[in-house]
């Protein structure tokens, strides 16, 4: 199923973009200022990034217990993949583009043979539409009813990691939700972005880094944080600040003052944000809002004549000529289809137009064919003897997910407990996207 309009791809989470871990915990109380060794305070590579006093034993994770049906989902010629999805959404917040995206990987796949002679059964969505309890009940139907050997997952809520854990159910997505941290079975591209309230914590300083690297010379690192008015932007929001903290950014402003029903009138934000920083206003805004929230935060910003840095995790091609984004920036995980000159997008892009013409390469899409083929190269590494246990092991033992110059390293188990540390900068101008190659800061134990 695709999804069309712009509305399709704005976050409820803001550290779905890989800006950084989070150390607070869940009542929305900041941990105060974080700080990492300088020496690690520089941009890098998108792989071999540092990690600093961060291990992690994947057999103290959760749902690290053999599977009571190793052989689920596998024939002599066929493995079966289900798929879960926030495909549709009364809230406006969906990910419909998801499931085509990790399709087009999947066809592309099948198409050269597919994986150490087994075609692979790519499952029909199971849709939560949005639904915190309906996203465990169509888990609990996948894992009972499809039985697939794994499954693809982009939603909301991670109320789907009870029957997964039950089941030990491999799953491979974006990692903007709490199923994909703190689990022996979880892998985000950008590895695990939302942490939850006891498990090992970690930061990331490549999204800030990466913003800091984009303000003029001299300008103070100075920001302003905005957020949704639910519990999963309000820990996004503190993720954020943590990661620009230990970057060398001082926060000016946190909230989260955007309704969920959206935002009639950005007025008295705006107000509050121009003067955020001793009377004046900071060099970046970031904020984490649905579509139409965006636009007017945007535009309002811009006619009260703020002049520096918006930022957020909003891209898509669909967007291009809005003009009250025009200039604004989007913090990317990995790179997005317009940077044809890599040789890994080009290929994505002529897949897209092969199997699946006129889908716009949205992040969504985008995050789907990325995760279908993280899944397909670790198919490849366990080999033709497949299980669940097997194929888990491969993933938990010092397993390495990099796509050169377009998905950023992530390691395995580390990545279980903190995101990649990685990413680039998207900017609008002139209608048309673009952005740097990928870099990567530093992980480092949070205090």
């Amino acid at each position: 199923m695709r999804h069309h309009g712009r509305a399709a791809l704005v976050l409820s989470v803001a550290c779905a973009v890989g800006v950084a871990g989070c150390s607070a915990g869940s009542n929305g109380s900041s941990a105060g200022t974080v700080t990492v060794n300088p020496a690690l305070s520089k941009l890098g590579p998108d792989h071999g990034w540092s990690q600093t006093n961060v291990t992690v034993d994947p057999n103290s994770l959760a749902c690290s217990a053999p599977a009571s049906n190793p052989n689920r989902g596998v024939t002599a010629t066929s493995v079966k993949i289900g798929m879960l999805a926030t495909a549709t959404s009364p809230g406006g917040v969906a990910f419909g583009d998801f499931p085509t995206g990790a399709k087009v990987r999947i066809d592309a796949a099948n198409a050269a043979g597919g994986v150490n002679g087994r075609t692979i059964d790519l499952l029909g969505t199971r849709d939560d539409a949005g639904d915190a309890g309906r996203d465990g009940a169509q888990a609990k139907a996948l894992v009972e009813k499809d039985q697939p050997f794994a499954a693809f997952v982009q939603t909301i809520d991670g109320n789907y990691i009870d029957a997964f854990c039950s089941a030990e159910m491999p799953f491979f997505g974006w990692g903007g939700n709490s199923g994909f941290c703190g689990n022996a079975i979880g892998f985000g591209i950008t590895g695990c972005a939302t942490p939850k309230t006891g498990d090992p914590r970690a930061y990331d300083t490549g999204g800030a880094l990466t913003m800091a690297n984009a303000l003029p010379a001299g300008t103070a690192r100075t920001a302003a944080l905005i957020g949704l008015d639910n519990d999963s932007a309000r820990q996004g929001i503190i993720t954020v600040g943590q990661g620009m903290q230990a970057g060398g950014f001082k926060i000016v402003y946190e909230e989260s003052p955007i309704p969920i029903s959206g935002l009639k009138d950005a007025t008295s934000i705006v107000n509050d944000i121009m003067r955020a920083d001793s009377g004046k206003p900071p060099a970046v805004v970031f904020f984490v809002a649905q579509f139409g929230d965006a636009v007017k935060l945007s535009g309002s910003l811009k006619a009260a004549g703020y002049k520096g840095m918006i930022v957020s995790p909003l891209y898509d091609p669909r967007v291009s000529t809005v003009p009250e984004l025009e200039g604004t920036y989007a913090l990317l995980g990995w790179q997005g289809g317009f940077a044809t000159d890599v040789p890994a997008v080009a290929q994505m892009v002529a897949d897209f137009r092969k199997y699946s013409p006129g889908t716009a390469l949205s992040l969504t899409a985008t995050a789907g064919y990325w995760a279908a083929d993280m899944l397909v190269k670790a198919l490849q590494k366990t080999g033709e003897n497949l299980t669940v246990d097997s194929f888990l092991k491969t993933l938990n033992t010092s397993y390495t997910n990099y796509v050169p110059g377009t998905v950023p390293e992530t390691r395995w188990p580390l990545n279980h407990v903190a995101p990649s540390p990685c990413g680039t900068l998207a900017h609008l101008t002139n209608g048309a996207w673009s952005a740097p190659g990928l870099q990567c800061g530093a992980i480092a134990k949070a205090s």
